[in-house]
C-alpha cells in the first residue's frame, strides 16, 4: 500500500470516475451539471441541498 491514506485514495477514485463519465455525457445539461456537482462535493465547494428550491410561500 501507498503512502496515501484511504481518503485521498478515495477522492482519487471519485475525480477518475468523473474523468471517465464525461465523454458520455457529451453535451446533455443535466450529465454535465451532474458531473459539475459530483466535482463541487469532492472539492466541498458546493452545499448538498444546493439545488433544492424551496418555494417562500
Amino acid at each position: 500500500m501507498s503512502g496515501q491514506s484511504l481518503t485521498e485514495q478515495a477522492r482519487e477514485a471519485v475525480l477518475e470516475a468523473i474523468v471517465k463519465a464525461a465523454p458520455k455525457v457529451g453535451n446533455s445539461p443535466a450529465g454535465v451539471r451532474d458531473l459539475a456537482e459530483a466535482y463541487a462535493l469532492l472539492e466541498r465547494n458546493l452545499v448538498p441541498v444546493a439545488g433544492v428550491v424551496r418555494n417562500k410561500t
